[in-house]
């Protein structure tokens, strides 16, 4: 078999001519001036570009976004047969107009999403061509009456990577650029476009192929799908059909059988195993014309969802969810292969076996490390707060997050998708959740993808359970300021919960005005560290608990900051790790033992098996010191413990008074220690740092804790009923309401009488 006349794909590499243009001008325009433009880097996004010493904080910042910026490039087409020249772009972010020699040849939107036009006619195919794009990302309006940073704006954009401010991404960064490669494809007018793969774990395949024809007449010819062993020895199948493709785009559903099947499955339940499978089209001489190759991977995912539990299983077995929430860089444009792989082993390292990509669609990569690594995902999409209700911003919303899904839809990895975080982050803000976009998207996406779990939002749903049933909770955090209050929550699905604390002192100094406006924090950033420790320990420990109740897992916020100063990460923007991480690391061992207290007093032993391993006649032993470590109290107990559950082994009864320290074992029948935890102090947790949650630097966008000269973020709202009340008043009574689980009537009757 021949292969010939197949696509060629040729990038357009080297700098771009760039220069900013107004905002809203949609034209070409004169030419710049001599010596106006600068140049930029191919795959690059502007901010980190223009201002490498500080792409994060300022004005000069800001101001990239208050103009449109137009790129510039000159190429000649390879001088080979061809019938059809697409212009594809990896990724633009965010609004595109693209011209070529003067045509305009149309506009897109959105930063993930890969795009192309059929440029055949536009094209200078004996001469050099000019390639222009437009590109903006623009501010949205301010809100009147809004506060920041939750609903200061009604978001516009469909783009989670944009300011949120309170240490996730700084108030003055929105990336812009042309951040992905450019490519020309030239090929005969007959492409393969897309596979959908849907599979079972009996083997069987199911692929529906999108094919386009853009020649002026029918093509015959056959349809080969070969697919084979990835990263195991398995079998693989083939299938050759015959294809009658009129002009234009139309489907094809095939199905293959592949024997033996080895099924994929999350790293610490199994291998991941993965299949290629390539489909080529064929023309009547035999010749290969078109092809397209997909990795996947034969599982299912379900989520028991009912009123009293969720559990996950992923090809029928129950997997208990220990996860945190990624975004691997602040600039999408500055990931490499090598970083994420970093990135995903660390959590792995930290016995986590899913990651959520929060409020946004990762580079390629991410899924291909997780997919050959076993390292599940919730894939959120890119609404992040409060976005704008209109019929409008739901069409275009529903645009992308169809894209999404689409492009993403053979990862094994991905088992959920989520449509909105905290959509009610305004608990009186109900109209994404109610009425635009959400209910239009989850309707949208559980179309589109059946086989997957899908949440109309993430956050503070739990009386939702069909479509959500979710909680963030942020005791000892956000919400009150002893981080044991967990204990008498209840949850199906904890998807958030954390502590920020600041980066190592070292990486806080590689920028000196975030030096100067955090140095006040070097001699406590042990304590806050410590802090950030204890209360990730017990929330994981509680959560885990609560297995034995029906609750599917937890997802921790949050792995990595993306910036050097305070956040919610366990490792710093360097990836120094803070003490939240090993403390994240211990608790999260598939296999676990652990004491169940409430901050005052001891109630039982537990052990955590998160494994296919049933241990039988192993032995739980514990000790318990004073303040001069002498043992006040131990013993054990035999104990079986079966596979993947979380088991209350013993109750237990000491005087809390008299502890100082608590270690636990788990051995086996010869001794050999399974599981190890010990404890400091248990029953005087630390309170909550002063200061937090409410002092903040308006300037970097995060918490400063005690710092005299900050303002308080209760101190942001521009309503007059509420700055009538003193500060500390509504620190309190804020803080209060976050942790209420308001009945939505009252939510809405609230939400009147204020309005």
């Amino acid at each position: 078999m021949d292969v010939v006349d197949m696509a060629r794909q040729c990038r357009l590499s080297g700098d771009w001519e760039v220069y900013p243009v107004p905002l809203a001008e949609g034209t070409l325009g004169p030419e710049p001036p001599s010596g106006s433009t600068i140049s930029v880097p191919d795959a690059s996004h502007l901010q980190p570009v223009l201002y490498p010493k500080n792409p994060y904080w300022g004005d000069h910042i800001r101001a990239i976004n208050q103009s449109a910026w137009m790129y510039r490039r000159r190429f000649s087409v390879p001088s080979e047969p061809y019938r059809r020249v697409r212009l594809r772009f990896g990724g633009v972010d965010y609004f595109a107009l693209v011209w070529l020699n003067g045509q305009c040849i149309g506009n897109h939107e959105g930063h993930f999403t890969p795009f192309d036009f059929d440029v055949t006619h536009a094209l200078r195919h004996d001469d050099e061509n000019l390639l222009q794009v437009c590109v903006s990302a623009p501010w949205d309006p301010p809100n009147p009456g809004g506060t920041y940073p939750s609903d200061h704006v009604l978001r516009g954009l469909v783009k989670g990577m944009y300011e949120h401010g309170e240490g996730l991404i700084p108030p003055t960064v929105n990336p812009i650029g042309v951040w992905r490669p450019v490519y020309l494809l030239l090929d005969q007018g007959i492409s393969v476009e897309r596979l959908r793969i849907r599979t079972k774990t009996d083997g069987t395949v199911s692929v529906r192929v999108t094919l386009t024809n853009a020649t002026n007449g029918l093509w015959l010819g056959g349809l080969a799908l070969d697919v084979q062993a990835e990263n195991h020895q398995g079998a693989g199948t083939a299938m050759h059909v015959p294809v009658r493709l009129p002009v234009g785009t139309r489907q094809a559903e095939v199905t293959l059988q592949i024997p033996d099947p080895q099924l994929w499955w999350p790293w610490d339940h199994g291998e991941p195993n993965l299949y290629r499978i390539t489909c080529r089209l064929i023309d009547s001489w035999e010749r290969v014309i078109a092809d397209h190759t997909e990795t996947f991977g034969l599982r299912t995912v379900r989520l028991d969802r009912t009123r009293e539990r969720f559990t996950y299983e992923i090809n029928g077995r129950p997997v208990f969810i220990r996860g945190t929430s990624y975004m691997p860089d602040l600039y999408l444009s500055r990931c490499t292969r090598g970083a994420l792989e970093r990135d995903l082993q660390l959590a792995q390292d930290a016995n986590l076996n899913l990651v959520r990509v929060h409020v946004h669609r990762s580079p390629d990569d991410l899924y291909d490390i997780c997919n050959r690594t076993g390292m599940l995902i919730w894939q959120d999409f890119e609404l992040n707060w409060i976005h704008q209700s209109t019929p409008e911003f739901e069409t275009r919303a529903k645009s992308l997050q169809r894209e999404m899904i689409a492009s993403l839809y053979n990862h094994p990895a991905i088992i959920t998708w989520s449509c909105h975080n905290e959509p009610t982050m305004v608990f009186t803000r109900r109209e994404n959740l109610e009425q635009h976009p959400d209910p239009a998207l989850y309707a949208d996406a559980k179309q589109q993808d059946p086989t997957r779990p899908v949440f109309i939002c993430s956050g503070q749903m739990e009386h939702d359970w069909l479509r959500a049933g979710d909680i963030h909770t942020y005791y000892g955090a956000i919400w009150t300021d002893t981080f044991t209050d967990v204990y008498r929550h209840k949850a199906r699905l904890n998807t958030e919960f954390g502590f920020e604390a600041p980066a190592h002192a070292d990486t806080l100094r590689t920028y000196p005005e975030c030096w100067e406006r955090l140095k006040h924090l070097a001699p406590k950033i042990d304590d806050l560290w410590t802090y950030q420790a204890e209360l990730i320990r017990f929330h994981v420990e509680h959560y885990r608990r609560l297995r034995a109740q029906g609750c599917a897992g937890y997802i921790h916020f949050w792995l990595a900051d993306l910036v050097p100063q305070v956040g919610c990460g366990v490792l710093d923007s360097s990836r120094r790790p803070k003490g939240g991480y090993a403390a994240l690391r211990d608790a999260s061992q598939p296999l676990h033992i652990a004491l169940e207290h409430n901050g005052r007093r001891p109630f039982a032993i537990w052990v955590f098996n998160d494994t296919n391993t049933h241990h039988d006649a192993v032995r739980v032993r514990w000790r318990v010191c004073d303040a001069q470590d002498a043992v006040i109290y131990e013993s054990s107990a035999p104990a079986s413990i079966p596979a993947n559950t979380s088991m209350r082994v013993l109750t237990v009864k000491w005087n809390p008074r008299l502890c100082s320290s608590v270690e636990l074992a788990l051995e086996d029948f010869s001794g050999a220690v399974l599981a190890r935890t010990s404890y400091v102090e248990p029953f005087k947790p630390m309170k909550r740092p002063a200061g937090y949650p409410w002092k903040f630097d308006p300037y970097l966008g995060c918490k400063v804790f005690d710092r005299p000269d900050a303002p308080s973020l209760a101190d942001q709202s521009t309503h007059w009923i509420v700055r009538a009340v003193p500060v500390a008043i509504r620190e309190q009574v804020a803080e209060w309401v976050l942790r209420q689980r308001i009945p939505p009537w009252a939510v809405r009757a609230i939400a009147q009488f204020i309005g």
